[in-house]
């Protein structure tokens, strides 16, 4: 964070977060993290507990027949899912159809927010699949955590929505910069806090705290795993602005190069996948 933004002291800071009351990981996250740290996991309870809440079930089914999952066939049910996914992929789309369930903002509709998040979460499961450096599974939970603070913050400060404004419309500084002068806080620490509360690995959650900071790319405490989620974040930004969605976004203008180059990508493939990913937004959108 640059040392001459205004941030809350460390004090201040902890009665922020205790008053934003982050939802707690659901029971269902608990008992498959438990699940899965036998010796032999038991796929079939894990696929049982999905099956037994329709709206758990019915979303797992909509993402993994979705183009960015690139199936090659219809999947019927979450056994299916689980059988040919792993559990491991499974254990991810619950967690972001959860993530989903738990962030409410009282007289504000978050159908924009979401639209975003899940555009960048199939966005970057593509991208990792096919340029490899991180995992798909990690890249989908990255790209549906890494602005959840945004609605936390709504929650805490009546004005939050005006300040949100003005990041949007941030061209050169960082886009939690006007958070942090208004606030002494921004979306990303809040969001990097939710991250680690709900089990997510450090890689994730520290990527989330860093990633609309331009001095990522040269932080040695961030992993490589770390550094490579944010610069597919960048580029699935340009393409969800790209998309006609109403969604401003600058970051690409602010570290582009610094993306691109920490993905090996020209000028062309940089112009290959926004195509690429706008193609598969048109898709989904049939």
């Amino acid at each position: 964070m640059p040392p001459d933004s205004p941030t809350l002291s460390s004090d201040a800071l902890a009665e922020v977060a205790a008053s934003l009351v982050i939802p707690p990981r659901p029971d269902v996250l608990v008992r498959i993290e438990q699940e899965m740290a036998r010796p032999e996991p038991d796929a079939r309870r894990i696929a049982q507990w999905a099956s037994q809440d329709v709206g758990l079930s019915s979303g797992i089914l909509r993402w993994v027949n979705s183009p960015a999952m690139g199936l090659k066939r219809r999947i019927d049910s979450v056994d299916q899912c689980v059988a040919i996914l792993g559990l491991g992929n499974v254990s991810t789309l619950i967690t972001g159809i959860c993530l989903q369930r738990c962030l409410n903002v009282k007289g504000v509709s978050l159908r924009r927010f979401w639209d975003v998040a899940e555009k960048r979460a199939m966005s970057m499961r593509r991208l990792a699949a096919r340029l490899g450096g991180v995992s798909p599974g990690s890249a989908h939970s990255f790209g549906l955590f890494c602005d959840v603070g945004i609605p936390l913050l709504m929650q805490r400060f009546p004005d939050y929505i005006d300040t949100l404004k003005r990041c949007d419309s941030e061209r050169v500084r960082p886009f939690t910069e006007p958070e942090r002068m208004a606030h002494g806080v921004d979306h990303a620490l809040i969001g990097s806090m939710m991250a680690r509360s709900w089990g997510l690995s450090p890689t994730i959650h520290l990527a989330i705290r860093a990633h609309h900071e331009p001095q990522a790319y040269d932080d040695t405490a961030l992993a490589g795993e770390s550094i490579r989620l944010i610069a597919m974040s960048t580029l699935s930004e340009l393409a969800i602005a790209g998309d006609g969605t109403l969604h401003t976004s600058y970051e690409w203008h602010k570290t582009g190069e610094r993306a691109a180059a920490c993905l090996v990508l020209s000028d062309d493939d940089v112009h290959e996948w926004v195509q690429d990913l706008l193609d598969m937004f048109a898709q989904t959108a049939l």
